[in-house]
């Protein structure tokens, strides 16, 4: 195999997309300024934890190919980016507490539906903590981790709707919007292929 191709240098792709999902998010945030340091803590960990989670579902549905195509596990990548994106849209809420001043912003709103859904990534924050936790003890929870793993899913399509309703950046963005909209998608389609019976080899 020619070393210019060999997996081991394969591995800068991973940096590669890392500088440039922050180089998008950071374009994205110089479009909107915003009022306060605070303010781009909050909308920036949002941006790329929204991603983070993102590109962790999408490799979970590869990663055998992954694993070739890198020439290691890439599990432990895939664990490594979901953990970040967790981190990321914790910070998301932590920096909204502080900016307002008020520790509801954990709290579901279930005043309506309208309601439940704008907030939806407070709802959003617990499923994907729990799908990660579940996958942290998979070796106690052998035979139903898996099943609350799915949780991720529900709580990505959440954090789609609450960030077209209320999201600085995604919610008065057309083309986000649209991205947004095209990810979610992106994410069922993972999932459907997931459940389907496997295919003979």
């Amino acid at each position: 195999m020619n070393k210019s191709t060999s997996p081991t240098n394969r591995n800068w792709l991973l940096i590669l997309i890392g500088v440039a999902a922050l180089l998008l998010v950071v374009l994205i945030l110089a479009l909107t300024p915003a009022f306060s340091p605070l303010d781009y803590v909050l909308r920036g960990a949002a941006l790329l934890g929204y991603l983070a989670v993102f590109l962790a579902i999408i490799s979970s549905a590869f990663v055998r190919e992954l694993t070739r195509f890198f020439g290691r596990s890439f599990i432990k990548t895939h664990h490594y980016v979901a953990v970040s994106g967790l981190i990321l849209i914790t910070i998301h809420p932590i920096a909204a507490a502080l900016r307002e001043s008020n520790l509801g912003v954990f709290i579901p709103d279930v005043s309506s539906p309208l309601g439940f859904l704008a907030g939806g990534g407070r709802v959003a924050w617990y499923l994907i903590g729990i799908a990660a936790l579940a996958a942290l003890l998979r070796a106690t929870w052998r035979k139903s981790w898996r099943q609350i793993h799915w949780l991720v899913y529900l709580g990505f399509l959440l954090a789609t709707i609450h960030a077209n309703l209320l999201g600085t950046d995604v919610g008065t963005s057309t083309l986000l919007r649209v991205i947004s909209i095209l990810m979610a998608l992106a994410v069922v389609a993972v999932l459907v292929w997931k459940r389907l019976p496997k295919r003979k080899k």
